[in-house]
């Protein structure tokens, strides 16, 4: 019964993943479902929360896998990958964050595994194209704690593992170890040996293997697992590498990890209807702490670890997400300054003050970085007790990140390394080098793959055609990271995709027939555009051609809603703005 729940639930973001994907508009022609690739996560839907879930080769379905609509990837066990570009641009790699479900207008991807939408950091390391139709031809996608999804990058390799890269989500030093699971897949015809799961790196002590069913040999089609945890040891991030020996040779898989800084935690005090006399207590070590943004502002929670709820949360509204100042700051009800102290789920309205120590954002993610703050409020039902509090996120001494590497360069000549000038600054206690396939725009020292370190240069393993960045960070005894130092190579490929909207600028009717004129899309996604089709919103009316103006006939009277597409060797495109055509 739970596996048909969990269909139907799977089902239904279906049906609303495929609204979405008809907004982008229809794939190349040619193009059909087709099998093949690496799925492996740990599901995030709620009735299977954690459950390993692995399947390649003809076990996953690619129904739809282009530059214009997306990855819409389904293993013959129910796990399901779908993601799907930012509106009216094409899917390309980089680091994002997520933030849900978007509909209309979406600013960046849009993920949803097992049918569940994905929030937070998000990494397509890896995307290659047919630049005739922006068909996929080589993918590889990381949900930091959750799993991948890969294709084409397994080529001649008879045993698959089900992670190439195994992200950790941030966490907090001291807290019971995170883990994630390894599945290794004999998919050749003989039996194969195996070497016992190794860690071995800068921050090995930070990750360990464990729960390992896998012996010293692995028969024909079959499949073992293990376990891989992280508990950091120090803040800020945590590189290693698993290494495990497959017949002769020896595989390798990166692992990162992060520890959140400083101190994390919230307290609120107060007599009134929100604290009723009680002191109420969070910190990293006994809730699951979290910040989101708003539209308006953050929220920070303190969720209980076992599931029932928040037990503190705190609401912040600033003038357009801009910080706290530094100081003392009055508040008021919907004004530009607010706060909402909310105790097991009750709140109130409040005015009053907060005391600001520290309030800064972070310039990639846009959330606070760290907040050191105090508040007394007055809920405005006219209660006179007031509600005092405390939140610190990430608080410490030490801010200020180091100064940045310098002079960040890679060698033409093969096997390439990285090399670049050490920071000015005197606390720096590590270098972290990542390589990350495209301009690195938005990457930090956990994203796209870490290179292994030392002293100032590294080795940069071979890739695919391509361009990559690799940055280096310097990383200072608090765990602060500097800005980059920056260094690219390789060669931008072609990157196509559908058409953009064209614009209707000119409707006639007359009696039973609708004329639409209409101007070009502005980006033709890099490939001629061959045709348009003008189309009823509602019925089957469509009519093509290959210029304006076009005209639908045998309509009835009445108002008809209608729009125009663009169509290219990779697809129909988005379809314009719509009309309405008064029809005698």
């Amino acid at each position: 019964m739970q596996r048909i729940a969990r269909a139907a639930a799977i089902g239904t973001a279906a049906i609303l993943t495929a609204g979405l994907l008809t907004t982008m508009g229809t794939g190349p022609a040619g193009a059909a479902t087709d099998t093949g690739g690496v799925l492996q996560v740990l599901s995030p839907w709620y009735g299977t929360k954690g459950q390993l879930e692995f399947a390649d080769g003809g076990n996953v379905q690619r129904r739809i896998f282009d530059t214009t609509r997306g990855v819409d990837a389904r293993a013959t066990n129910g796990a399901a990958f779908t993601l799907t570009p930012p509106d009216g641009e094409a899917l390309t790699t980089g680091v994002y964050r997520l933030v849900g479900d978007q509909g209309y207008g979406a600013k960046v991807p849009t993920l949803s595994i097992d049918g569940e939408y994905m929030y937070g950091e998000f990494d397509i390391v890896d995307l290659a194209s047919d630049p005739a139709n922006g068909l996929i031809t080589r993918f590889d996608a990381v949900m930091p704690g959750v799993g991948e999804f890969r294709y084409g990058e397994d080529a001649g390799e008879s045993v698959v593992f089900g992670a190439r890269n195994l992200m950790f989500p941030e966490t907090y030093i001291g807290l019971p170890k995170t883990v994630q699971q390894q599945t290794v897949h004999n998919t050749g015809t003989a039996p194969v040996a195996l070497g016992k799961p190794a860690v071995t790196g800068v921050n090995a002590t930070s990750f360990s293997v464990s729960g390992s069913t896998c012996t010293t040999t692995l028969a024909p089609d079959a499949t073992c697992t293990f376990a891989v945890g992280f508990v950091p040891k120090a803040a800020g991030p945590a590189t290693a590498v698993l290494n495990v020996k497959v017949g002769t040779a020896t595989r390798t898989v990166p692992l990162t990890g992060s520890a959140f800084l400083g101190t994390t935690s919230i307290t609120s005090y107060g007599k009134g209807i929100v604290d009723k006399g009680r002191t109420t207590k969070t910190n990293s070590a006994n809730t699951t702490m979290s910040v989101v943004q708003m539209p308006y502002g953050w929220m920070f929670n303190a969720d209980r670890p076992d599931g029932s709820g928040s037990a503190l949360n705190i609401r912040l509204t600033t003038p357009e997400k801009r910080p706290f100042p530094v100081g003392t700051t009055k508040t008021t009800v919907g004004g530009g300054y607010s706060i909402v102290d909310t105790v097991d789920s009750w709140a109130c309205d409040s005015s009053g003050t907060v005391t600001v120590k520290q309030f800064t954002l972070n310039p990639v993610t846009g959330l606070p970085d760290t907040v050191n703050m105090s508040w007394v409020q007055y809920c405005d039902n006219g209660e006179k007790y007031p509600q005092t509090g405390t939140l610190q996120w990430q608080a410490r001494s030490d801010v200020t990140p180091p100064a940045a590497p310098t002079s960040a360069s890679v060698s033409s000549a093969s096997p390439r390394k990285v090399t670049w000038k050490a920071s000015a600054s005197k606390d720096v206690k590590s270098y972290v080098a990542r390589l990350v396939q495209g301009t690195g725009a938005n990457a930090t020292p956990e994203s796209g793959t870490p290179l292994t370190v030392s002293g100032t240069t590294a080795a940069v393993p071979t890739v695919p055609a391509g361009v990559y960045t690799v940055e280096v960070f310097a990383i200072d005894g608090a765990g602060n990271p500097s800005k980059p130092a920056v260094a690219r190579f390789g060669t931008a490929p072609v990157s196509v995709t559908a058409p953009g909207r064209p614009t209707i600028t000119t409707v006639t009717s007359g009696p039973g027939t609708a004329e639409v004129f209409f101007t070009p899309p502005a980006d033709d996604g890099g490939l001629p555009i061959t045709g348009y089709v003008l189309s009823t919103l509602v019925g089957t009316h469509t009519v093509s051609g290959t210029s304006s103006p076009l005209t639908l006939t045998g309509l009835s009277s009445g108002s008809w809603e209608m729009s125009v597409t663009a169509v290219n060797a990779a697809g129909k495109g988005q379809p314009s703005l719509a009309v309405y055509a008064d029809v005698q």
